[in-house]
């Protein structure tokens, strides 16, 4: 049973989530024990308050099904706020033409790595955006013949500051091995159809704290961008328009549909916490949430235009995470800043198809292959 199931580790903008789960049938997932807790979270990539982090992580470890007693390997998911992604160029010369091997792709796979270290950063994966044999692309080269293997390959570091602290955590439960999972990549490989991949997609994570922008291409991101805007700052901006406290924010932002155009007199009408009942213009408060989505929307405009300006007419965008896709109409008014369309990425999982549930699951299948 212990190399049945996995346990993996999503650390969240706001929250933290542990899951044990092993391969079901037809790729889903026999889910053991699903833990799942607020936190402070990080900001601007720091840890808003690093040292509770031990405690908070044992807690989830006690909670989980004694299942986990028999684990001793953690995947614990790397955020985009604490990696960065490189792209290289590698080639291997056969001296004579031959058939490629597999072990010829993780020769590839090595040097590209080694090139990478870095004092700062781990790297984290390597994994191939293209490959070519003797200047003519591949999808697949293992058993294909020439004398030239060629690839470009996306390398994932992750902050060593980040490594470091997650290592001491890990090894305070006990757990002998770690191996860290890029969330982007993992997403990405998981939610985004491979044939929507073969080209170039991009993926828009929303979170509370903080939003990453993925571009996709075959099984390697070409591009990482990870902001401090989320839900929680819309949040935010609703206590400070209304002079609300977060509580009562939560629940007006809960409420607010976006593709309503109300009338001058038009309100939502919000329960306050002392249980009396005010008023708030809709069109206002529709205004607050929007501005933020705006911004949003102008970061993802300018990632698309400097790093996949040949695919921007047909690029296909995919929502994960709950800080936009919570909103009623939030992905469509995306949409609508972005001019094109964004579907929202779940997991194919009967009960589960949520953006928010997106990274945990995807951590899970990668930990699983």
């Amino acid at each position: 049973m212990k190399d049945d199931f996995v346990l993996a580790f999503d650390v969240g903008s706001s929250k933290l989530r542990a899951v044990v789960a092993g391969r079901g049938i037809n790729d889903t997932f026999k889910v053991k024990s699903y833990k799942e807790i607020e936190y402070d979270g990080f900001y601007e990539g720091k840890f808003l308050y690093p040292d509770k982090l031990p405690s908070l992580f044992e807690d989830m470890v006690a909670d989980l099904d004694s299942q986990s007693e028999k684990i001793d390997k953690v995947y614990i998911g790397v955020p985009a706020e604490f990696s960065s992604v490189s792209v290289i160029e590698e080639s291997v010369n056969f001296g004579n033409r031959r058939k490629v091997k597999r072990t010829d792709l993780d020769s590839l796979y090595y040097l590209a790595g080694e090139k990478a270290k870095s004092g700062e950063v781990e790297v984290v994966s390597v994994s191939p955006l293209s490959f070519s044999i003797d200047g003519f692309p591949s999808l697949d080269p293992v058993g294909e013949s020439g004398t030239t293997l060629s690839a470009k390959l996306s390398v994932i570091y992750a902050n060593r500051d980040f490594i470091e602290l997650f290592n001491s955590i890990a090894g305070g439960l006990n757990f002998s091995t770690v191996e860290y999972i890029s969330e982007a990549l993992s997403e990405a490989q998981y939610i985004i159809p491979r044939e929507k991949r073969e080209d170039m997609a991009l993926l828009v994570d929303g979170g509370d704290l903080t939003t990453s922008i993925a571009l996709i291409k075959g099984d390697g991101l070409s591009a990482l961008t990870s902001v401090s805007r989320g839900g929680g700052f819309i949040t935010n901006d609703l206590t400070e328009a209304f002079d609300l406290s977060m509580s009562e924010a939560d629940r007006l932002k809960k409420q607010i549909v976006l593709s309503v155009k109300g009338g001058q007199n038009d309100c939502y009408e919000l329960m306050t916490d002392f249980g009396k009942t005010t008023r708030i213009s809709l069109n206002f408060a529709n205004e607050v949430v929007s501005y933020r989505i705006e911004e949003l929307a102008e970061v993802i405009s300018k990632c698309i235009q400097l790093s996949a300006s040949q695919f921007e007419s047909y690029l296909p965008i995919y929502l994960t995470g709950g800080g936009i896709s919570k909103i009623k109409g939030g992905r469509d008014f995306l949409a609508k800043c972005l001019g094109r369309n964004v579907t929202y990425g779940t997991p194919s999982l009967p009960g589960k198809e949520k953006p928010e549930l997106a990274s945990i699951y995807s951590l899970i299948n990668s930990a699983l292959n």
